[in-house]
């Protein structure tokens, strides 16, 4: 009878050492499969996705209409956020209150951007560069927007709203999130433009611009 007690003592210890090293090895295995990394202890991989969005709702003689368009992220413009959330010096300025992506241009210009477009500088930051010209009359002059910040957790959005009203007679095609106040600004640089058909606009048509900013984080 004591053998017997021996031999099951040992079975049920050999079934717990097993179920020990099952355990610790789904706990490695499952850490580097949320890691990369095969220390259980090391850092979790975060990520960040950033992505822009357009819509521009025009009243003409009374009558709105709105489009949600194609647009392009510049890849100098996400270089100057991932600058800033690094610490680095971004190309042109470092963010203040006048300087950050809250300022929305516009262009007649219909050439369809390129996200490796050159878009910075007094010449290249202007919207519709580096082919077409930015409005700074009949009222299109680039200005500041509504920001609404993110608020809570992953996923959100952020947008910059901004209603252009015409002075005169205006065609528009292009609508640009930049950063400055002021075309032809040496810090100038592009995040984001988006083409849209072309809208001629009379004296008091008005046209809103929507940019939506998308935040994924985990």
């Amino acid at each position: 009878m004591n053998f017997l007690k021996v031999e099951w003592t040992k079975k049920r210890g050999t079934i717990a050492l097993l179920a020990t090293c099952l355990v610790v090895t789904s706990f490695i295995l499952g850490g580097y499969v949320a890691t990369g990394n095969w220390n259980p202890w090391g850092n979790r991989h975060y990520y960040q996705i950033l992505n822009a969005n357009f819509q521009e709702c025009h009243t003409l003689s009374g009558v709105q209409a709105c489009t949600a368009d194609h647009n392009v992220l510049y890849n100098a413009g996400a270089l100057w956020v991932q600058q800033v959330t690094s610490g680095e010096t971004p190309t042109g300025c470092a963010p203040s209150t006048t300087c950050g992506f809250k300022y929305i241009a516009m262009s007649a210009g219909t050439t369809a951007p390129v996200a490796t477009d050159s878009v910075t500088g007094a010449t290249n930051g202007d919207c519709g560069k580096p082919t077409d010209t930015e409005l700074t009359t009949n009222g299109f002059a680039r200005a500041l927007g509504t920001v609404t910040d993110i608020s809570g957790s992953s996923p959100k959005s952020s947008t910059v709203v901004l209603t252009f009203t015409a002075t005169a007679t205006q065609a528009v095609a292009k609508s640009c999130l930049v950063n400055q106040s002021t075309a032809a600004n040496a810090n100038n640089v592009q995040l984001a433009t988006a083409t849209f058909t072309s809208i001629t606009l009379q004296n008091l048509d008005t046209i809103q611009i929507t940019w939506t900013i998308s935040w994924t984080w985990t």
